[in-house]
């Protein structure tokens, strides 16, 4: 008998594309799921789609909580989900139709604790044209990494996203995703997993699509909750520097990447509004000065940061106002 597997999907908002996804997951060639549905307080009708799917497939559940953020709504689908492995879909993706029973195999095969395949992205078309096509899933090498060798070669490498990968849910234990946080709460997830000493198969083979989505968080302009990924980064430095002193530099870069992406977001603000975030713009201008000033954190930053930083780092108010026209003109 095969194991069962759970998905959850945190859903929030998505009238639009929920049917789309759950159509993906019922086409799963898969044949032993649940698919936990966690509405997070929605405003729209996804609540009312989420029953419907309920009441006409066993397989799907449906829990309605108060709006906490996706973190919460994961946690609370792993509270509830009764699979040996568990997944996680956002709600306006569309997973190939056999990613779970790919990813069953790759950790049945590797006896790994996670296992992740690479994905597709797609926009307004149809979820699956630009899926990679190829002679079978044999074409791509199965990679396993034990818990050290992933965060080096994984999450400091932009390996950082909890969809498209599957868990065993004995290996996760006590391991939630931090609460409160809207960005790079995967890669907190992920990272403490990987401390915890816990084995990673991946493999190249696009098994879940990702939708480009204009209207999603990264798109807009600034909001407060961009400053998760600082503060992210910021605690992942602190574990990982006690832990893996030798990756110290490597994670200070990537911060010092995540501040610059947020004064870009500040930036495109009005000189009105930016006042308004003095708190922000202060705590990027200290962590850039702290930084920055290590050789080889600053080396190992691509030429194009290495400007933006030095910029930033002596005439903050300067940079702002240049990236603000420039976007404004763009």
């Amino acid at each position: 008998m095969k194991e069962k597997v759970s998905v959850i999907v945190p859903v929030y908002n998505v009238a639009s594309y929920i049917g789309r996804c759950m159509g993906s997951l019922l086409a799963q060639t898969y044949d032993n799921l649940e698919v936990i549905l966690v509405d997070d307080g929605s405003t729209d009708e996804s609540g009312k789609i989420c029953d419907g799917f309920a009441d006409r497939y066993p397989m799907v559940k449906v829990y309605h909580t108060g709006n906490r953020g996706v973190s919460a709504a994961r946690n609370r689908g792993m509270e509830a989900c009764g699979g040996a492995y568990l997944t996680f879909v956002d709600a306006d993706d569309c997973p190939g139709e056999d990613m779970v029973e790919y990813l069953v195999w790759m950790i049945e095969e590797t006896g790994s604790d996670v296992a992740g395949c690479d994905f597709w992205e797609f926009g307004g078309e149809d979820p699956f044209r630009q899926k990679e096509r190829t002679d079978g899933k044999e074409a791509f090498p199965v990679e396993t990494l034990q818990g050290d060798e992933f965060i080096e070669h994984g999450i400091l490498k932009s390996n950082t996203r909890c969809w498209s990968k599957l868990f065993k849910k004995e290996s996760i234990g006590g391991i939630r995703f931090a609460e409160g946080l809207t960005i790079g709460e995967d890669m907190l997830f992920l990272l403490r997993l990987a401390l915890d000493g816990k084995r990673f198969s991946q493999s190249g083979y696009q098994g879940y699509g990702y939708f480009r989505n204009r209207e999603g968080a990264m798109m807009r302009t600034f909001k407060n909750s961009y400053m998760d990924q600082i503060v992210c980064w910021q605690q992942a430095l602190e574990m990982i520097g006690k832990k893996m002193p030798r990756l110290a530099c490597r994670t200070e870069a990537i911060l010092l990447v995540s501040v610059m992406l947020v004064v870009g977001k500040l930036s495109m603000l009005s000189s009105k509004e930016r006042r308004g975030k003095k708190e922000y713009t202060d705590k990027c201008s200290c962590l850039i000065k702290k930084y920055a000033g290590h050789r080889e954190t600053f080396r190992g930053l691509e030429r194009g940061y290495r400007i933006k930083v030095i910029i930033y780092r002596y005439a903050p108010k300067g940079y702002m106002w240049l990236y603000h026209m420039r976007t404004k003109k763009g």
